[in-house]
């Protein structure tokens, strides 16, 4: 594999089995196409999409005579999608491909797969061909990488963030709060997979989650005890008190001391 690239396959009712070293995307366009991978089977159909990461072993069986899907092989060494990577600070074999799975396309997405094809089997010269094949491959996962990374794309089978599960690891930690690393580690997730879960399932990311656990403490000793508010900074991990005002005030729109005065002002 040395191209990224995108394609139009058309399977009628023929079965191929696959496995190989580059990641791929397909999308659904005409009829119905089966499709089996480790996690179980899907019917491809216009509408949605399946991720298929590098050395993914699946089975392709069109359901129809129309069967047709676009394709998008990747090369993990394009300068583009390093390109993208960089611009996401992501990589794409930890986020968009790290396991394989089917999503549902948003509606603003499907016109572009209908366009997509009909501009792939338009005529043109082999230069044409080549330049179009490349831009429409990297305009796909530019588009899936982002509404990833925004949490607008619905992906079927894929785990949940537990609130649960990161409350409690920050709360044994507040003197000393987790890193991306250490929160990875604990959902069984690389550090690119929990960012996007985090974007996804509660619109910040780990380290805003992380800060505003500390502060929703914070704002609870201020308004419950009457601990000083160096000993709260010092409790939550802050290095001072100046960097805890900073932080409490960007975040609740106050400082610490105004907090406690408000509530005893009532």
């Amino acid at each position: 594999m040395s191209k990224t690239l995108a394609r139009c396959n058309r399977f009628e009712r023929r079965s191929i089995e696959h496995c190989h070293s580059h990641a791929q995307l397909l999308l659904g366009w005409r009829g119905v196409l089966d499709l089996e991978f480790a996690p179980g089977g899907e019917q491809l159909v216009l509408g949605l999409a399946a991720i298929l990461p590098p050395d993914e072993h699946h089975l392709f069986r069109g359901g129809d005579d129309d069967c047709e899907v676009l394709i998008i092989d990747l090369d993990t060494d394009d300068p583009c999608l390093m390109a993208l990577e960089q611009s996401c600070t992501l990589q794409l074999r930890e986020s968009l491909f790290a396991t394989p799975r089917t999503l549902s396309l948003p509606p603003t997405l499907i016109p572009m797969v209908e366009l997509a094809t009909h501009q792939l089997k338009a005529e043109k010269s082999t230069a044409q061909s080549a330049l179009l094949n490349h831009q429409l491959a990297i305009l796909f996962v530019s588009q899936l990488s982002e509404l990833q990374v925004l949490g607008h794309t619905d992906i079927r089978g894929q785990k949940r963030l537990s609130a649960t599960l990161l409350d409690n690891l920050i709360d044994e930690r507040l003197t000393a709060p987790p890193d991306n690393q250490l929160l990875a580690d604990a959902c069984h997730l690389s550090q690119s997979q929990l960012h996007l879960l985090c974007l996804r399932d509660f619109a910040v990311t780990p380290q805003q989650y992380v800060m505003n656990r500390r502060l929703l403490w914070a704002r609870f000793w201020l308004r419950e005890t009457h601990r000083p508010v160096s000993e709260i900074a010092f409790d939550l991990g802050f290095s001072g008190v100046s960097s805890f005002s900073r932080a409490y005030r960007g975040r609740m729109g106050y400082s610490p001391s105004d907090e406690r005065k408000k509530v005893r002002g009532r």
